[in-house]
């Protein structure tokens, strides 16, 4: 006995015609009959009355019927759960990011996503550059976002977004009242930097080269927090991007100016993901989430 029997003689009691139970089914009168005699045997009684054109269920029929329509319900419902759990977005989902993208920009969208898919084991891991490079590609971590993403032959890059550049220093400070500085004016300025093998303090003592400036750096950190605290006790200026620093900002306890000539003033974010590997059903809705388009 089968699910194709049962969901015939199903339809031969509900269209009481061996003709629309074999068209439901796309098999012949003659297999509708045989799948009937064969139930009848295997069940050693009478399934079916027929007899001057009618065909009607006994009463061994009727309960037959009942309960293969039960069991027919039951399997529909089962299909549909497991479908629903192959299309569920669970498991774990271990994502790596700088501190200065983690604590600012990427926050609303682990928010989104965990709020969307509330079954997935998230894990945001706030560290170094170099670390994220090398879990991307042992596979420790499914994702990484970093600052100036480098290219490796192991890691794909996925354009994240796009941040502004500015010049950030202490309310107290001669320039704090602008809203746009020349880059001249930074030179000859005591300067808080990052740490010289960070990619954005890579970049940032590129840009001061390519304009000419020479800064006094008096302290370098390596995470924007203590960049920033540095700076709002005036113990020099910095560069940061404007989103890192809008919340001191809109406080009072650090001042923000964006170049005026801005060309070259930015810094892209990239998403790291091993190259080749598959991703799972949670890290393609998470991407999807980072992307814009869920």
């Amino acid at each position: 006995m089968n699910l194709v029997v049962l969901k015939t003689f199903c339809d031969l009691v509900d269209a009481g015609s061996f003709s629309k139970a074999a068209e439901a089914n796309y098999v012949s009168q003659s297999a509708v009959s045989q799948q009937l005699a064969k139930l009848e045997r295997e069940l050693s009684t009478q399934l079916i009355s027929r007899g001057g054109g009618l065909v009607a269920p006994t009463e061994a029929g009727k309960a037959f019927y009942a309960g293969a329509k039960a069991i027919l319900r039951r399997y529909e419902q089962l299909l549909g759960e497991v479908k629903s759990a192959a299309h569920a977005v669970r498991g774990v989902l271990r994502v790596g990011t700088i501190y200065s993208v983690g604590f600012y920009l990427l926050e609303p969208y682990v928010r989104r996503f965990l709020q969307a898919h509330p079954e997935v084991n998230l894990h945001v891991d706030y560290t170094s550059w170099t670390r994220i490079y090398a879990a991307v590609v042992s596979g420790e971590m499914d994702l990484g976002v970093v600052a100036y993403p480098e290219r490796h032959r192991s890691i794909e890059i996925i354009p994240f977004a796009r941040e502004e550049l500015g010049l950030v220093c202490s309310p107290k400070h001669r320039l704090a009242r602008k809203h746009k500085v020349e880059p001249a004016e930074l030179s000859g300025e005591n300067f808080v930097a990052f740490q010289e093998n960070i990619p954005t303090r890579r970049y940032i003592d590129r840009m001061l080269k390519r304009y000419g400036l020479e800064v006094n750096i008096v302290s370098e950190f390596d995470n924007t927090e203590l960049l920033k605290r540095a700076v709002e006790i005036n113990a020099g200026v910095s560069i940061l991007p404007g989103d890192n620093v809008q919340r001191e900002v809109d406080r009072g306890d650090l001042a923000y100016a964006a170049f005026t000539d801005s060309e070259g003033w930015v810094r892209p974010l990239g998403i790291l993901r091993r190259r080749g590997k598959a991703p799972g059903l949670a890290e393609r809705m998470f991407l999807s989430i980072l992307r814009g388009k869920g």
